[in-house]
């Protein structure tokens, strides 16, 4: 299964370090997004098999703003992480992982 696991990682790095500068790019950039733009950011970015650093903070910056919203996103986050293996959709209050049969 495809997706982004969770790691809790104890080092404080110091503010000026690379990679807090490019995990709080991520996170400002979707601050001010609606959940429809979520949505599209996620399906955008879910077929993509290529994996490096940017993506891992972009996808887990994702994570944390569908999280900050008011939506339900059991069906492809966990606490542990979140889901690549589908497409998302929203209805209502609600996101679904849109799974072809």
């Amino acid at each position: 299964m495809s997706g982004i696991r969770i790691v809790d990682s104890n080092k404080e790095m110091d503010e000026n370090h690379w990679s807090v500068i490019m995990k709080n790019e991520y996170t400002e950039r979707l601050a001010d997004k609606t959940i429809e733009e979520l949505v599209d950011n996620f399906n955008s970015d879910q077929p993509s098999q290529g994996w490096v650093t940017a993506r891992g903070y972009f996808l887990a910056a994702l994570r944390q703003a569908f999280l900050d919203s008011e939506i339900d996103c059991s069906s492809f986050i966990s606490e542990k992480g979140m889901s690549l293996q589908y497409q998302i959709r929203l209805e209502g209050n609600i996101i679904f992982q849109v799974k072809d049969d």
